[in-house]
Parts: C-alpha cells; structure tokens; sequence
C-alpha cells in the first residue's frame, strides 16, 4: 500500500479509503488510486478487509441434496439457480460458498452463520427442513430461503406463485380437451404440494370429481420418473395427460412415453416445471411453467443484503408463467 501512495502523491490512509470506496475521497483522487492499483497488480487482503469490517464478503448457498434421494448436484436446475445467485452475488463484490448437507439432521446453516465463514445464507428449498429453518431464531435475520409460500414461516422466502403454476397447468390441459391428468412429484415436499393442489383446485370447479389427477409419487430423480411411467403405460389406468413436479421428470416422463410407442402429444400431453435451458431442446419442446430463476437469484441475494444490513424484508413471489410448447401443442381431446 505504501508503494501505491508514493506513485499517487498521497498518504497511505487515504490509499485505504479509496481502495475501500470512501466517499471521503474525493472521485478524481479515488480514480487514479484504482488505476494505479490495476497497473501494478496490487491485491486488496481480503481477509484483513474482513477482520475490519467484521464481514466474511462471503454468502453460503445451501443445497439440501441428501443420499437417498437420487438427485444431485449436476440436476439443471440446481446449476441454474447456482450461476443465478452467483451472478448476483458478483455484482455485490461478495463470493460464493456452496454447502450440500449431508442428512436432514446436518444444521448447516448455523454452523456457517456461527463460524463466520458467511454473512448470509440462501437455502434452495425446504424439503426436509422446514421445522429447522423455523427454529433458526435470531440466525434467520441473516437467511433467505428458495421455496413455497407456506403459512408461518419465520424466515424470509423467494419463490414462484407454485399454486398459481400449477393452475395454470390444469386449466392449460382442461383447456386442449384432456381430462385423464397423472401428477408426477413427491407431494410431501412443500413446493411440489402446491403445485399438485393448483393442477386439484381446477379440476374441482369443473365439478367432476373423477377428473382428480392419478397420483404417481416419485422424487426428483429422472430415472425413477422414467420407472414409475413406463408402470403408469402398462397398467390398466388410463391417461392422457402428465404434469411433473419438474422438467427433469418431464423430460423422462416422454422419454418414457416415446419408449412404449405413444405419440407426444398427440396421446398423452406432457407439462413440466421449471423451464431449464433443456426444456425448448428436446424434441417435442417441453410445456413449462417458467418461474424465472434468474430473476429469482438476484432477488434472493438483494434481499439477504438488505437482512444483513438490518433492514425489514419481506417475502417475494417471482412471476410465473405458462410456456407453451411442442409437448402439448397439437395435442386433441381423446374421446
């Protein structure tokens, strides 16, 4: 630091404050003490910055994948919201830490916030957590959380209207004549029972009670998905349509479809959920409702810095969309 004061004709301490973006240094000043800094090279200690400001300039991202489960970290999904919140971290000048806990039990996010290894933490979903993460207490003044609206949470969430998706998804099929709807998802986790009950609520207006969707369990794994359809095209219950709780259960369900002959979507009309780069590649693109992951990381991260400064946030729904594609595009009534 010395070196850069001589080369800019000023003390150390105003080197400091520049480097630190003091608004006591005047913007000419302050313009050559960057410039200077980026010609030699010259590397700001960020953990002695740290120890100043008592700040990690680090949030935690908290991906709840456990053994078991079949779904990992390479899932579209998880990538995507990863580069999204990461994105929007960068332009804070905060990094990013990633931390998958090994069980439900694991209480990662104190032992992060405690450890001082991040200021704040974004936890991408509530399966399996949901009484931990009302517990939190005062550590839930630095949490965001990824996930359905649920009554009495305790701590501040982001994520897209599920009911609303998933009504959009029922009165889309209802509306291309198809009646015979399979649910695919694991509806004891919060997000995916919402959107099943929003597929429910428009089936029930119409009043007919044999239209309430097959339910067809399955996690978030693809290759389970892709088992549990072929069952579904083997059995002696009729369909003609599948809602998946995700793309990647979409996407195996017409893999699925395909495999025992049946025409997409001109037998069976198939919507996802998500809307991951994936979902317009495959072939017929994938119906999606979209519920805007971009957009969703950087509310996340703009909220959890607003937490971290003690200011007042409350909880904020993304927009969702319907996608129309191939998968259902086409698709007739079947008699």
């Amino acid at each position: 630091m010395s070196g850069l004061a001589k080369l800019s004709g000023v003390d150390i301490s105003t080197v400091s404050r520049a480097l630190n973006d003091s608004p006591l240094v005047n913007g000419k000043t302050k313009e050559l003490i960057l410039r200077l800094a980026n010609e030699t090279g010259y590397a700001i200690n960020a953990r002695a910055r740290s120890l100043r400001k008592q700040s990690s300039q680090t949030l935690g991202i908290v991906i709840p994948v456990y053994p078991g489960s079949h779904q990992n970290l390479s899932d579209p999904f998880f990538l995507e919201m990863i580069g999204a919140v990461s994105q929007a971290a960068a332009k804070h000048d905060y990094d990013l830490i990633i931390n998958l806990p090994h069980s439900p039990s694991e209480i990662a996010e104190q032992r992060l916030l405690l450890s001082g290894k991040a200021d704040g933490l974004i936890v991408i979903g509530q399966a399996g957590r949901t009484e931990r993460l009302k517990s939190l207490g005062d550590a839930a003044d630095r949490v965001v959380v990824w996930g359905g609206m649920i009554d009495a949470a305790g701590y501040t969430l982001v994520g897209s209207d599920n009911f609303e998706g998933g009504r959009l998804v029922g009165q889309h099929l209802t509306d291309i004549g198809r009646h015979k709807i399979a649910f695919l998802g694991d509806v004891d986790l919060p997000e995916v029972k919402l959107r099943y009950d929003g597929l429910v609520s428009v089936l029930q207006e119409q009043g007919d009670g044999k239209s309430l969707p097959l339910l067809i369990p399955s996690s978030f794994d693809g290759h389970e998905a892709y088992r549990k359809v072929l069952e579904l095209c083997d059995g002696s219950t009729g369909f003609d349509a599948i809602f998946a709780a995700s793309d990647v259960l979409a996407i195996a369900a017409i893999h699925a479809v395909q495999a025992k002959g049946l025409r997409v979507p001109e037998d069976v009309a198939i919507v996802g959920y998500d809307n991951i780069g994936q979902a317009e590649m495959i072939s017929p693109g994938l119906t999606t409702i979209d519920q805007n992951i971009a957009l969703g990381g950087e509310i996340m991260v703009n909220a959890l810095i607003d937490k971290i400064a003690g200011k007042q946030v409350g909880a904020t729904l993304t927009p969702t969309k319907l996608v129309i594609r191939g998968s259902t595009v086409g698709a007739k009534p079947k008699p």
